[in-house]
């Protein structure tokens, strides 16, 4: 989505496969699709957009506005949205979220999908959309994944290379991401497969470690040394390791808060498509977080805001963390250990 320049004849390209993304996520004739974009949105995806809802013959238009406000209030990366534009998108059947940082872990988020508007939000430049299409072979796999977490009432982690972090989920709602937002009041993301679950966060005990090639959100960087977080009692409470520990203690001191420490949400990746180098192949035009997150079989943790998941953590930040060296159990049952899938009800 950051690929510049663009010309106008990118579009040629770029509207089927948004219009079979779309269809996906079941836009039919007569509905009310509204796209969201800032100004450092890719201009091509926008009017793409428009063009693709209207050829399913849906009523679509585009609201743009400024990522950056005139007092410079808000970091670059996240527009404040309007008043009036969430109100619009309230009275929407369907929103393409394209705007540079996204909506989601926002109030205003959760206010436009309780009204029953679905929103799909899309980054990935257009080759990695096309090569991740929505399927429905992974939407059935992650459902198939939120019906064996519905099971479970304890999750922990080992590796070779040092976690062991056990934590309740209690009574916490599983959810997953497919690509499609294709029920009322779904938000998804384009190119995501995945199944999570939040947890009883006070529950959470023991070290979590990130190895060499895991990594480490949002600076969408492999770590180059092991890095060790220390839980008690929910809280992570001391980081240990070379210059990823000290990037992410700063981040989380300098811009977070005490719930920037907590377990935000924990699972898997079910896109067999992704792969795991897209970051250091493909970081030139701001591509591969959705892979990384979504690799199949790999482990996903976050630390941070989880209301938008059903949890009970309010935070400024929210960091995501893959592991491609980590098994993952539920109730001592081994469900992916190293990226293959050892629970095959789940693969």
């Amino acid at each position: 989505m950051i690929r510049l320049p663009i010309t106008q004849f990118s579009a040629a390209d770029i509207i089927p496969i948004f219009r079979e993304g779309l269809r996906q996520s079941r836009v039919v004739a007569g509905e009310k699709v509204v796209v969201y974009a800032d100004s450092f949105t890719n201009p091509v995806y926008s009017a793409a957009f428009m063009a693709a809802a209207r050829d399913l013959g849906a009523s679509a238009f585009t609201i743009t506005q400024p990522l950056i406000n005139v007092d410079a209030s808000n970091s670059v990366g996240r527009a404040n949205l309007q008043p009036l534009m969430i109100e619009v998108m309230k009275g929407a059947d369907f929103v393409v979220d394209v705007s540079t940082g996204g909506m989601l872990y926002s109030n205003d988020h959760e206010a436009i999908l309780a009204t029953g508007t679905r929103i799909l939000r899309v980054r990935e430049p257009e080759d990695i959309l096309l090569r991740l299409m929505p399927s429905q072979e992974v939407k059935d796999r992650a459902n198939r994944g939120v019906e064996r977490y519905k099971l479970a009432k304890t999750v922990r982690l080992t590796s070779a290379g040092g976690t062991d972090l056990v934590m309740s989920r209690g009574a916490r709602l599983a959810g997953n991401q497919y690509g499609m937002a294709d029920e009322k009041g779904r938000w998804d993301h384009w190119g995501t497969g995945l199944v999570c679950t939040t947890v009883e966060e006070e529950t959470v005990e023991g070290v979590l470690v990130l190895s060499p090639g895991d990594v480490l959100f949002p600076f969408e960087r492999y770590v180059t040394q092991p890095l060790k977080i220390y839980f008690e009692k929910g809280v992570a409470h001391r980081f240990e390791g070379g210059r990823e520990a000290l990037m992410l203690r700063s981040l989380i001191e300098d811009r977070g808060d005490e719930g920037a420490r907590k377990l935000s949400h924990i699972g898997w990746g079910v896109e067999h498509r992704s792969t795991w180098d897209a970051l250091s192949t493909r970081n030139w035009d701001n591509a591969g977080g959705v892979e990384t997150r979504s690799f199949y079989g790999n482990v996903l943790v976050a630390i941070g805001e989880n209301r938008d998941l059903g949890g009970q953590n309010a935070s400024k930040l929210h960091i995501d963390m893959s592991f491609r060296s980590t098994r993952l159990e539920l109730d001592g049952e081994p469900i992916v250990d190293c990226c293959k899938f050892i629970d095959k009800s789940v693969a």
